[in-house]
Protein backbone atom coordinates (compact mmCIF):
# COMPACT_ATOMS: atom_id res chain seq x y z
CA UNK A 1 0.00 0.00 0.00
CA UNK A 2 1.26 3.24 -0.75
CA UNK A 3 2.43 6.16 1.80
CA UNK A 4 -1.36 8.28 2.28
CA UNK A 5 -0.40 11.94 1.91
CA UNK A 6 -2.57 14.67 2.74
CA UNK A 7 -3.04 17.09 -0.39
CA UNK A 8 -5.41 19.20 0.77
CA UNK A 9 -7.38 20.64 3.73
CA UNK A 10 -10.11 23.12 4.14
CA UNK A 11 -13.19 23.04 7.22
CA UNK A 12 -15.20 19.74 6.12
CA UNK A 13 -13.00 18.89 3.70
CA UNK A 14 -9.53 16.55 2.86
CA UNK A 15 -7.88 14.60 0.03
CA UNK A 16 -5.94 11.61 0.70
CA UNK A 17 -3.82 10.04 -2.27
CA UNK A 18 -6.65 11.81 -4.75
CA UNK A 19 -9.74 10.88 -2.93
CA UNK A 20 -11.59 13.42 -1.25
CA UNK A 21 -13.45 12.61 2.29
CA UNK A 22 -16.32 14.74 3.63
CA UNK A 23 -16.12 13.46 7.32
CA UNK A 24 -13.27 12.98 10.20
CA UNK A 25 -11.10 9.84 9.10
CA UNK A 26 -8.18 7.88 10.98
CA UNK A 27 -5.69 6.98 8.82
CA UNK A 28 -3.72 3.88 9.85
CA UNK A 29 0.04 3.40 9.79
CA UNK A 30 -0.28 0.67 7.46
CA UNK A 31 -2.09 3.20 4.76
CA UNK A 32 -5.30 1.97 5.37
CA UNK A 33 -7.98 5.32 6.06
CA UNK A 34 -11.34 4.83 7.96
CA UNK A 35 -13.38 7.42 7.09
CA UNK A 36 -17.06 8.27 9.10
CA UNK A 37 -14.99 8.22 12.21
CA UNK A 38 -17.47 8.85 14.86
CA UNK A 39 -16.47 9.91 18.73
CA UNK A 40 -18.16 8.49 21.40
CA UNK A 41 -18.19 11.95 22.82
CA UNK A 42 -18.20 14.07 20.23
CA UNK A 43 -15.34 16.69 20.49
CA UNK A 44 -13.88 14.69 23.42
CA UNK A 45 -11.02 12.02 21.32
CA UNK A 46 -11.15 9.01 24.26
CA UNK A 47 -9.38 5.88 24.33
CA UNK A 48 -12.13 3.71 22.81
CA UNK A 49 -11.78 6.21 19.60
CA UNK A 50 -8.27 5.01 18.35
CA UNK A 51 -9.11 1.37 19.66
CA UNK A 52 -9.00 0.38 16.07
CA UNK A 53 -5.65 2.44 15.61
CA UNK A 54 -4.33 0.69 19.06
CA UNK A 55 -4.58 -2.81 16.95
CA UNK A 56 -0.86 -2.29 15.68
CA UNK A 57 -0.47 0.86 17.52
CA UNK A 58 1.85 3.32 15.41
CA UNK A 59 4.83 4.81 16.43
CA UNK A 60 3.87 8.47 15.82
CA UNK A 61 -0.02 9.58 16.29
CA UNK A 62 -0.66 12.89 14.71
CA UNK A 63 -3.94 14.07 15.91
CA UNK A 64 -6.13 16.99 14.24
CA UNK A 65 -8.19 18.67 16.51
CA UNK A 66 -10.49 20.72 14.01
CA UNK A 67 -9.92 23.98 11.75
CA UNK A 68 -10.46 25.96 15.05
CA UNK A 69 -8.87 23.29 17.72
CA UNK A 70 -12.06 22.24 19.56
CA UNK A 71 -11.76 18.62 19.77
CA UNK A 72 -10.05 17.63 23.19
CA UNK A 73 -7.69 14.59 23.63
CA UNK A 74 -8.77 13.27 27.08
CA UNK A 75 -6.39 12.62 29.37
CA UNK A 76 -6.41 8.62 29.01
CA UNK A 77 -5.54 8.98 25.41
CA UNK A 78 -2.18 10.54 26.26
CA UNK A 79 -1.37 8.52 29.22
CA UNK A 80 -2.05 5.23 26.74
CA UNK A 81 0.16 7.16 23.98
CA UNK A 82 3.11 7.44 26.65
CA UNK A 83 2.96 3.88 27.67
CA UNK A 84 2.90 2.28 24.58
CA UNK A 85 5.98 4.68 23.66
CA UNK A 86 3.65 6.57 20.64
CA UNK A 87 4.63 10.06 20.47
CA UNK A 88 1.60 11.76 19.88
CA UNK A 89 1.18 15.45 18.61
CA UNK A 90 -2.71 17.11 18.90
CA UNK A 91 -3.14 20.65 16.76
CA UNK A 92 -5.53 22.16 14.56
CA UNK A 93 -6.29 19.75 11.26
CA UNK A 94 -4.32 22.50 8.76
CA UNK A 95 -1.10 22.06 10.82
CA UNK A 96 -1.71 18.29 11.87
CA UNK A 97 -1.96 17.69 8.43
CA UNK A 98 1.36 19.30 7.31
CA UNK A 99 3.14 17.95 10.17
CA UNK A 100 1.72 14.39 9.20
CA UNK A 101 3.17 14.66 5.79
CA UNK A 102 6.42 15.46 7.13
CA UNK A 103 6.42 12.50 9.58
CA UNK A 104 5.55 10.46 6.61
CA UNK A 105 8.46 11.70 4.53
CA UNK A 106 10.86 10.13 6.84
CA UNK A 107 11.85 7.03 6.00
CA UNK A 108 11.13 4.38 9.07
CA UNK A 109 8.30 5.89 10.79
CA UNK A 110 5.11 3.95 11.52
CA UNK A 111 2.70 6.93 11.44
CA UNK A 112 -0.96 7.30 12.12
CA UNK A 113 -3.18 10.29 11.80
CA UNK A 114 -6.69 11.08 13.37
CA UNK A 115 -8.47 13.96 11.87
CA UNK A 116 -11.12 16.25 12.68
CA UNK A 117 -12.56 17.69 10.02
CA UNK A 118 -14.73 20.59 11.10
CA UNK A 119 -14.66 22.89 13.55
Amino acid sequence: MSKPIIEHYTFGRMTVNGKVFTSDLIIHADGRIQDQWWRQRGHDLVPADIDALMAAPPRCLIIGTGADGRMSVDKRVLEQCRTQGIALEALPTAEAARRFNAAVAQEGTSVAGCFHLTC
